[in-house]
């Protein structure tokens, strides 16, 4: 009777470490999961609807992380990279803008001349991004929505390093080319 007591009350502590956990890594991660899934995803919506999604698969699977395979964040973020590939696998739409974003921007007070230049030129990057091979642009939303190191993407993409920063550089490097016709 005892006994039982004894590991009913260790289960009750396993499981409020375990919420806790997942509290501390959801405010630690949210913010760049939601960048990574933003910089792939065009409708707000989605994105959150996505978001949302990474973060159920990892509370379900966070007994399943061994950290002698890798850093959590990788973990992390393979999660993520599945996730925005199961969303276009099923949703399969590419979309430039929303229109949610589009009428949310026109009904703020933000709609400035500046606000439309801003939302113009970010237009035109978007559309030169899409123009990319998908391991630039994959690797572009890992390292500047994720926020992750080129080691973390190389061990994400299953490539080395060096590999990384050069796709990096190329991709920038390209799009520095394209975007000069904008400022033409």
């Amino acid at each position: 009777m005892i006994l039982e007591y004894g590991e009913e009350i260790l289960s009750m502590k396993n499981s409020i470490e375990k919420e806790l956990d997942f509290e501390t890594l959801y405010d630690d991660y949210f913010e760049r999961v939601f960048k990574f899934v933003s910089y792939r995803i065009n409708n707000y919506e989605d994105v959150k609807d996505v978001t949302s999604e990474i973060f159920q698969r990892i509370l379900k699977n966070i007994n399943k992380y061994n950290p002698q395979k890798g850093k959590l964040e990788v973990w992390i973020f393979t999660i993520a990279g599945n996730k925005v590939k199961d969303y276009y696998r099923f949703k399969n739409r590419f979309k430039l803008l929303s229109i949610e974003a589009f009428t949310d921007f026109f009904e703020s007070e933000k709609a400035t001349d500046d606000n439309l230049q801003r939302l113009e030129e970010y237009d035109y990057l978007r559309e030169k991004v899409r123009e990319l091979p998908e391991r630039q642009r994959q690797i572009l939303s890992y390292k500047y929505g994720a926020q992750l190191s080129n080691k973390d993407i190389a061990e994400l993409m299953d490539i080395s390093v060096s590999n990384v920063g050069v796709i990096l550089h190329r991709a920038i490097k390209d799009l520095k080319k394209k975007m000069e016709g904008y400022y033409e």
